[in-house]
């Protein structure tokens, strides 16, 4: 069953679902689509939100995030208990939680999307973990400390821009040494190597 272990807070994003306009909702179907299929690093929810806006639907970025998130969460359980359309669109009916119209348009769209979802190669990838979508880096000098009044020492800030699975990208960064960097580079590339022998 897809909604059996549905997460806290799914009813009331299902009810942001329900308010959306027939295309938005088909549009925002597709993107979680893409992403679950990996053609897409994250569900661009700013950009969404702003074509809602501009429609005269005006949502709040929290529950349009939520809204993906169930979505997601759908679409994922789906894929992985190997849901057919039929059965997916009687559970959806049922649970009283989505319109007619909602149950509709995800049915339509899994219709026509879900098969790739179930092959081997991508169901395999539809664990919970997210995916490295940026990374950005930045030489500095630490002048001094409270500790030390000439300190001199040269660091790397790193920022890595993370897509969790709900699609939503994260920055985390840290710092590291000039021979902590340089041992990071040199793993960075060993993995690149071993990737292109796949």
């Amino acid at each position: 069953m897809v909604l059996q272990d549905a997460p806290a807070g799914f009813e009331s994003a299902a009810a942001v679902l329900n308010s959306l306009p027939q295309d938005y909702l088909a549009q925002t179907c597709q993107e979680v689509l893409s992403f679950l299929q990996y053609k897409v690093g994250c569900v661009n929810v700013k950009k969404l939100r702003t074509q809602l806006d501009g429609a005269g639907c005006s949502l709040t970025q929290e529950k349009l995030q939520s809204a993906v998130n169930a979505l997601t969460f759908v679409f994922r359980s789906a894929a992985q208990e190997h849901v057919a359309v039929d059965a997916l669109s009687e559970e959806l009916g049922s649970s009283n939680l989505f319109s007619e119209e909602a149950v509709a348009i995800i049915k339509h769209l899994w219709s026509e999307e879900g098969k790739s979802l179930l092959s081997p190669d991508v169901a395999s990838r539809l664990l919970n973990v997210g995916h490295l979508v940026g990374m950005k880096w930045k030489l500095g000098v630490a002048m001094s400390s409270s500790s030390c009044r000439s300190l001199n020492t040269p660091y790397v800030t790193m920022v890595l821009s993370v897509g969790d699975a709900s699609g939503l990208v994260r920055d985390h960064s840290f710092e590291l040494s000039i021979a902590e960097f340089q041992n990071f580079s040199k793993q960075v590339k060993e993995m690149g190597a071993i990737l292109e022998t796949v």
